[in-house]
């Protein structure tokens, strides 16, 4: 696919979520509540999100990215 003169899909993601997380495709933003809790939320090219909530924004990262797997996983074909 030809991305000349228009912008590559994956910058807006990027600028939007500019972590870029352990799981290919996938990236997330954090930001602190005003509760003093942390959210993280992910997505990826395919419009999929996820979400976590946590005391500690590693431990929140750590989640949502599960839950990234978790959705790749799920979504994978059986080969053979």
């Amino acid at each position: 696919m030809d991305y000349i003169g228009a912008p590559h899909p994956d910058r807006d993601i990027q600028q939007s979520f500019p972590v870029r997380g352990r799981i290919r495709g996938w990236f997330f933003r954090v930001e602190e509540l005003p509760t003093g809790y942390w959210q993280v939320r992910g997505r990826d090219r395919y419009g999929n999100t996820v979400s976590s909530v946590d005391v500690e924004p590693e431990e929140a990262l750590l989640r949502a990215e599960a839950d990234a797997q978790a959705l790749c996983n799920r979504g994978a074909a059986p080969i053979g």
